[in-house]
């Protein structure tokens, strides 16, 4: 019984170590960051995005694609000539035109030199129904969420 013990006591020693080194120390690396979204709405022809809390977020990288493109075949444009003015980030056709009868699936990461280590990920479907803009609700296979947790209406 004492030896059963000792083995039981030293092989669950000798564990804790091993799974560190398999799985690794949890630390700020490992938690998943979960995508935001937002409301859509047009200012003039731009279509734009509200950024709550944008402090000095600028837009990093911007991929606008059809609804259902598959990832190989989207696009994406690194320090787009896009800037957040009034807590807007505004889209103009210049940049990219989006067609009537369509929706599509507008991701985008923004950065901050105040807060480097904190980039902020969007996703947001954007439709476009006889020139008005509305936002539309995304699958889990769309955007990184807490399961169940985000309701937009069509």
């Amino acid at each position: 019984m004492v030896i059963k013990r000792c083995c039981s006591l030293f092989f669950r020693g000798l564990a804790l170590p091993f799974i560190f080194l398999l799985t690794g120390c949890p630390g700020q690396g490992d938690r998943l960051q979960l995508d935001e979204t937002t409301q859509v709405n047009l200012i003039g022809a731009n279509v734009c995005f509200h950024i709550a809390n944008a402090q000095d977020y600028q837009p990093a990288i911007i991929s606008i694609n059809p609804r259902g493109t598959p990832p190989k075949n989207q696009t994406f444009v690194d320090n787009p000539p896009l800037l957040i003015k009034s807590g807007q980030l505004c889209i103009p056709p210049s940049f990219y035109k989006f067609e009537n009868n369509k929706k599509y699936i507008v991701e985008f990461v923004l950065t901050s030199n105040r807060n480097a280590d904190e980039p902020r990920k969007f996703v947001v479907g954007v439709g476009l129904s006889q020139d008005r803009v509305y936002n539309f609700p995304l699958t889990d296979l769309e955007i990184l969420r807490p399961y169940g947790s985000i309701e937009v209406s069509e």
